[in-house]
């Protein structure tokens, strides 16, 4: 049954399981929210690593490059013709060589005049050349110049220079006259992303080649170079383009340049926010899929409980109940309880009614009874009768006391009897002698019974064996026979009492001890008076009893006499 929400509880089984769901969520949120904050900045390291990579890369490109430059330069410097001094048989294998690869070549001697240079005709008159090298007198091994202008392409341009020997000494230095051209190709060879930047830079920052505005920049000072060159942690600034940037740069291990990769900082930021997306998307429906769960359990919880609720209503309100087994096993457990208290329900109002017409039954006999008391008394002395009456009432009420106790499901003997010599109790087991096996008597044999015990009882302590300090009683019983033969015996013996003499009429006394008892019991019934005392025995069919025949839990029936004519 749906009811609606409200921050008091109770709460429904739904928002209770979409509260815990939150419960366990709130620190795991919590420990997803450091780590989506962890792995924005490990996505800005991913991105700036694979920058610094790139620019590696292309260092590694450009010595490579160079180094094949400086190969060509050491095999063109072992020529004999260069140790003869034939300098135009250099000439014509330099240009040979160089000419299809774009690369010029020249030759100075140690003051820095040129003897020739492949960019004009052997034999044209050419500059000496300043700016290149370290001074050439103190050259031992290979070196790539910064940027110049050269003296005969009049643009700038770079050097690779190796000096060439002569009996172990320097004689002249042999160079290649580069072109930032070179190097700018080298960079559109690298296929970098649209949005990164690459740039290639002598020892001053002055741009040798750029992925972009090449031409532009080419020979100037980079301003905004200073101070990145070797850095390895994350730097920022604004590139040629204006675009704020963050840089990976690496060296070059033959010349003395730096390589710079840059990648607009909102690329980096758009990467750290996409993967920040990716994962808060993943843990939404994570999390939407653990909620829309959560709702469907709750909905296998509540139809259960639903159904045992109107299982009660229903217990509640007297109806029928009902319950089919759920997939839940507890609400099952409560739903099975329901029917089976709803049947012992049923049961008992069954009973209650039972009990109800068996008391209604019960008190029309008891009034049957005392009417029946009160009618057969003799009413010449109304105290008298009071008194004899009241007498007779308290051994019924103590029969029909033993009777509840026993929730009219017999009475034993024992007790009865105990009962009605309740006021010589302290006499029991010294003047009073009780004897006899367990066995119960029907309620209307305890009643009818119970009332003779009293009658004599009261008899015995007014002229009996109870009325002086000598006299004994001796009560017992026992069953005798088999099957539809068994008997009950049932019998009272005074001795050692005052002298008895049979009554001079038969009043009422008589007529409870006998007559009441053989009609009750269907009975045989004695009364002797002899003078040493009273002897009264019973012989009843043993169903007055609960052990005898036919007697499962009803009352005896008297026998109906045979016909005559039978």
């Amino acid at each position: 049954m749906e009811r609606p929400l409200s921050i008091r509880p109770p709460w429904p089984v739904s928002f209770l399981l979409a509260l815990s769901i939150v419960a366990l969520a709130v620190p795991l949120l919590a420990f997803l929210g450091m780590e989506a904050s962890r792995l924005a900045s490990s996505e800005r390291a991913r991105l700036f690593g694979e920058v610094r990579v790139g620019a590696e890369r292309i260092a590694a490109d450009v010595d490579q490059t160079l180094n094949g430059y400086i190969a060509i330069l050491e095999t063109l410097a072992t020529t004999p013709a260069l140790t003869e001094g034939d300098f135009a048989t250099v000439y014509r294998q330099a240009q040979a060589a160089l000419g299809s690869r774009g690369l010029y070549a020249f030759l100075r001697d140690l003051d820095g005049q040129q003897l020739f240079n492949t960019r004009v005709p052997f034999g044209a008159p050419l500059p000496k050349t300043q700016g290149f090298d370290v001074e050439v007198a103190h050259m031992t091994r290979p070196h790539i110049s910064d940027v110049v202008i050269g003296a005969v392409a009049n643009r700038p341009v770079m050097a690779a220079s190796v000096p060439v020997l002569s009996n172990g000494k320097m004689r002249y230095v042999l160079s290649l006259s580069l072109e930032p051209a070179l190097m700018k190709d080298l960079l559109d060879r690298q296929q970098l992303p649209a949005e990164w930047r690459a740039t290639v830079a002598d020892s001053n920052g002055v741009m040798i080649a750029r992925s972009r505005l090449h031409d532009e920049n080419v020979g100037k000072k980079m301003r905004a170079l200073e101070g990145i060159a070797g850095s390895k942690v994350d730097v920022s600034s604004a590139d040629l383009e204006g675009r704020t940037v963050k840089w990976g740069t690496a060296a070059s291990r033959v010349a003395a340049w730096n390589i710079y990769v840059s990648v607009p900082s909102a690329t980096v930021e758009d990467a750290a926010r996409n993967a920040l997306l990716n994962y808060v998307l993943i843990v939404a429906v994570f999390t939407c899929v653990g909620i829309a769960g959560a709702v469907g359990i709750a909905r296998v919880i509540s139809v259960p409980l639903n159904l045992a609720e109107k299982a009660a209503k229903a217990l509640g309100e007297g109806r029928a109940v009902t319950f089919e087994p759920t997939v839940v096993a507890e609400a099952n457990a409560v739903g099975d309880a329901l029917v089976e208290a709803a049947r012992l329900r049923e049961q008992a109002e069954q009973q209650i009614m039972l009990l109800m017409r068996e008391v209604n039954h019960r008190s029309k006999n008891m009034l049957a009874v005392v009417q029946a008391i009160a009618r057969q008394m003799p009413v010449t002395d109304p105290k008298q009768f009071v008194r004899q009456f009241s007498d007779r009432i308290v051994g019924l009420a103590a029969s029909q006391d033993l009777l509840i106790e026993s929730n009219w499901q017999g009475v034993r003997v024992a007790d009865l009897v105990r009962s009605q010599l309740a006021l010589f109790r302290e006499l029991i087991g010294t003047r009073i002698e009780i004897h006899g096996p367990p066995v119960r008597l029907q309620p209307p044999a305890a009643q009818a019974i119970g009332m003779a015990l009293h009658e004599l009882t009261t008899n015995a302590s007014k002229y009996g064996a109870l009325s002086d300090e000598n006299g004994c009683v001796r009560v017992a019983w026992s069953m005798e026979g088999e099957g539809d033969a068994r008997e009950f015996l049932l019998s009272w013996e005074e001795s050692d009492g005052p002298e008895v003499k049979p009554p001079e009429r038969r009043g009422f006394g008589y007529t409870i001890m006998v007559a009441m008892v053989e009609k009750s019991l269907d009975a045989t019934v004695v009364a002797d008076y002899a003078p040493t005392g009273l002897v009264w025995k019973v012989r009843a069919p043993g169903r007055c009893t609960y052990e005898g025949p036919e007697t499962a839990g009803r009352a005896a029936k008297r026998k109906k006499p045979k016909d005559a004519s039978a």
